[in-house]
């Protein structure tokens, strides 16, 4: 597979993670942790593609499998977006500093 070279800026945090993944033999070098990373994120951000197909189907998912009362889903989709968001802003800030 041809590669291409790319400039690239991370926070001093972030490199630090990459490195202790590399230093702990999970990777050969910061480039082959930085392709799997880019490869996973593809992958589960495939979903997001369609969000409200995807969070529609689980949250229908979750009610069948459930006892308790019947909620509705486009409210449960609503919170579910929400808390996604607010994961992203925490783990966004963890690697910024």
């Amino acid at each position: 597979m041809k590669t291409v070279t790319l400039p690239l800026r991370l926070p001093k945090k972030l490199l630090e993670e990459i490195d202790s993944l590399v230093k702990a033999g999970l990777y050969e070098s910061r480039s082959e942790a930085i392709r799997d990373a880019a490869r996973r994120l593809i992958e589960s951000k495939k979903f997001l593609l369609e969000p409200y197909r995807y969070y529609r189907l689980r949250v229908e998912e979750a009610i069948r499998s459930s006892a308790a009362p019947i909620p509705d889903p486009d409210k449960v989709i609503e919170e579910l977006r929400t808390i996604r968001e607010e994961l992203w802003r925490r783990g966004k800030k963890y690697f910024e500093s």
